[in-house]
C-alpha cells in the first residue's frame, strides 16, 4: 500500500475553466419518450442534470492554459517562477510530444522547468499533488503549476445514454508550493488493473491501432450494440457502469478508513470530505460508509458541470468551497477513484487558497480549428497551401 507523508507542501491556489456550452437533460426528453417527469427522476436520484462540452478543437491544455493564466493574474504569479508544470490528463493533444512541453511554452513557463504528462484519470488530481509533493518534499522543485483536465465529452455517442449525459469537460490549474512551516499531508494510493476493462477506450492505442484505410476503419470502429441495444464504438469510452459502482462502494470506502488511521484522524476531524463527482448516488454512498456527515460532502459540481474526471476535485473546491475555504484554515480529505481502476486520496490543510471559483471558456482570436491545424500541417510537410 503506497502511503506517504509530506510535511512542506502548500496549496495555494485553485482555478477551474469550463467551456460555455452547456447541455441539459431537458434538451435530451426525446431518450425520455418526451417525459420530462422521468428526466426530473434521473436527476433527483443520480444527480444529472446538466454537462459543459467543449466545442470542437478546444481540447483539455486549452482549457488548463486559460485556468493557469487566470490563476496567474488572479495571485499576481510570475511565470518565470514555476520549476515544473504537471499535465494530468487522458486526453493529450498529441501521441508526442508531451502536451506538458507545448504548455510550457504557451505559459510563458522557463526552460529550465520541468515538464511531463501523467495519464491518469479520476484519481488523477491527487495523484498530482503525489508527484508535487514528492519534488517539494525533495526540495527538488520550491513551485509546481499542477493543471488537470479532461476534453472527452465529444468522444461519446449522444445516443449511448450510459456515457453521454454523464461526462463534461474542464481544465484546473493547481500552485503547489513549498511551506516553510511544517504541516503534515498524508497520502494513500492503491490500483487494482485487474478491472482495467470497466473504464476503456479500447482502440486507437498501439495495442489496437487505428487501421489505414476507410474500409478498415469502419470495420473496427463501427457501431457496436449490446444486448440492451446501446451503441458503443471501440474508438471511444465504454463503461461499465455497474462493475464502477460495486468497484467504488467495494474499495474506497475501506480505503478512506486506512488514510484516517494513517493519519490518526476520525471523520469528525476532517472539516469536508471532497470526493471525485462520479454522481450523487456514489458520493452520498461512499460518505455514508466511511461515516462521514453527508453534510461535509458536496456533492452538486456533478449536478452543474457532469463528471469531470481527474478535475472534478479542484473543480468542486472552486464552485462550493470557495468562500468556505478563504474563511481560513481547513482540514480536508480529497479523494479520486475510477478508471485503471485506481484511487488516491489525502488528507491535508488549505490555509486560504485563491480559488477562482468557476470561470467560462474565452475563446481566443488566434484559436487554430482543427482544419487550420490540418492545414499547417499539410504546408509544413509538403511546402505547399493545401
Amino acid at each position: 500500500m503506497a502511503q506517504s507523508t509530506f510535511y512542506h507542501l502548500a496549496v495555494r491556489g485553485v482555478s477551474t475553466v469550463v467551456p460555455t456550452d452547456e447541455i441539459r437533460l431537458k434538451d435530451e426528453l426525446r431518450y425520455f419518450d418526451g417525459d420530462a417527469k422521468k428526466a426530473a427522476r434521473v436527476t433527483k436520484i443520480v444527480g444529472i442534470d446538466k454537462r459543459r462540452i467543449a466545442p470542437p478543437g478546444v481540447t483539455a491544455a486549452d482549457l488548463c492554459r486559460q485556468a493557469a493564466e487566470n490563476l496567474f493574474a488572479g495571485m499576481g504569479i510570475d511565470p518565470a517562477g514555476i520549476d515544473a508544470v504537471i499535465f494530468v490528463s487522458q486526453m493529450a493533444d498529441h501521441f508526442l510530444p508531451t502536451t506538458a512541453c507545448i504548455l510550457q511554452h504557451t505559459l510563458g513557463l522557463p526552460k529550465t522547468c520541468a515538464a511531463f504528462d501523467v495519464n491518469q484519470g479520476c484519481s488523477g488530481f491527487v495523484y498530482g499533488l503525489w508527484l508535487a509533493g514528492s519534488l517539494i518534499e525533495a526540495r527538488a522543485c520550491s513551485r509546481v503549476l499542477l493543471l488537470v483536465g479532461e476534453s472527452f465529452a465529444r468522444l461519446t455517442d449522444v445516443d449511448n445514454r450510459i456515457v453521454a449525459p454523464v461526462f463534461g469537460d474542464c481544465g484546473t490549474a493547481t500552485l503547489v508550493e513549498y511551506r516553510e512551516q511544517p504541516a503534515p499531508a498524508w497520502f494513500e494510493l492503491g490500483t487494482d488493473g485487474s478491472g482495467a476493462e470497466a473504464l476503456m477506450i479500447p482502440a486507437g492505442g498501439y495495442r489496437l491501432p487505428l487501421p489505414d484505410t476507410a474500409a478498415e476503419y469502419e470495420a473496427l470502429c463501427g457501431i457496436l450494440r449490446d444486448p440492451q441495444g446501446t451503441p458503443w464504438r471501440l474508438t471511444r469510452i465504454y463503461m461499465d457502469g455497474g462493475a464502477v459502482f460495486d468497484f467504488t462502494l467495494r474499495v474506497v470506502p475501506d480505503h478512506l478508513r486506512s488514510l484516517l488511521a494513517y493519519a490518526g484522524k476520525q471523520p469528525g476531524d476532517i472539516d469536508r470530505l471532497v470526493l471525485h463527482q462520479a454522481n450523487k448516488q456514489i458520493i452520498l454512498a461512499i460518505a455514508e460508509k466511511s461515516g462521514f456527515d453527508p453534510d461535509k460532502v458536496p456533492w452538486n459540481t456533478f449536478s452543474e458541470y457532469g463528471n469531470q474526471a481527474g478535475a472534478s476535485i479542484p473543480s468542486a473546491l472552486c464552485h462550493m468551497l470557495a468562500d468556505e475555504l478563504a474563511d481560513g484554515a481547513k482540514t480536508l480529505l480529497l479523494a479520486g477513484y475510477g478508471v485503471g481502476l485506481s484511487w488516491a486520496s489525502v488528507i491535508l490543510t488549505m490555509d486560504a487558497p485563491w480559488c477562482s471559483g468557476i470561470r467560462e471558456y474565452v475563446m481566443l482570436p488566434n484559436h487554430q480549428t482543427p482544419e487550420q491545424f490540418q492545414a499547417h500541417w499539410v504546408e509544413k510537410i509538403t511546402g505547399r497551401k493545401p
